[in-house]
């Protein structure tokens, strides 16, 4: 009896230092899963957001990308454009967060690579954008490239993928 016991709190403190050793050394998938989420989370306002609080998210999202990022744009309806480094970025999002009512970002489906040497990732998802004025924009397949640069996953290039609709 005494056996079994101890065997069982072998286990469970095994399984409790694997669950520790998860949360705080997280793999580079879980990270880069957690950045997708947090650009979702801020480029995402409602309508009361205030124009303060607009600019400060489109100015912390500018912090998701590399200084030499690039976004490359080619969707239905939409015209066809590339901003390159965090300037651009910033004053793209700026002005479209000031004209939007309010916006909604989703990435759905999100699958990540993680090259061999772990400093790169390939992200794919479904993106999908909905603004407060009725707007829906529907859903875009997105490529994401990640680099890790000083220590943080960061864009280094995103863009729309053309599908065969």
């Amino acid at each position: 009896m005494k056996i079994v016991f101890r065997l069982a709190l072998l286990a469970a403190a095994a399984a409790f230092c694997f669950w520790l050793w998860t949360i705080l050394f997280p793999s580079p998938e879980k990270i880069v899963l957690r950045k997708m989420a947090s650009l979702a989370s801020t480029a995402t306002f409602n309508a009361d957001a205030s124009s303060l609080a607009r600019a400060a998210k489109a100015g912390n999202l500018t912090d998701f990308f590399s200084p030499d990022a690039q976004i490359v744009l080619d969707a239905p309806g939409l015209a066809d454009h590339t901003f390159s480094g965090r300037d651009e970025i910033r004053e793209t999002a700026l002005a479209g967060f000031a004209t939007l009512n309010s916006l909604e970002v989703k990435f759905l489906d999100t699958t990540v690579q993680i090259s061999a040497d772990k400093q790169t990732a390939e992200v794919s998802c479904t993106i999908e954008l909905n603004a407060g004025d009725n707007k829906d924009y529907g859903a875009q397949e997105m490529h994401f490239q990640f680099r890790k640069i000083d220590g943080a996953w960061l864009i280094t290039r995103a863009e729309t993928v053309k599908t065969l609709s």
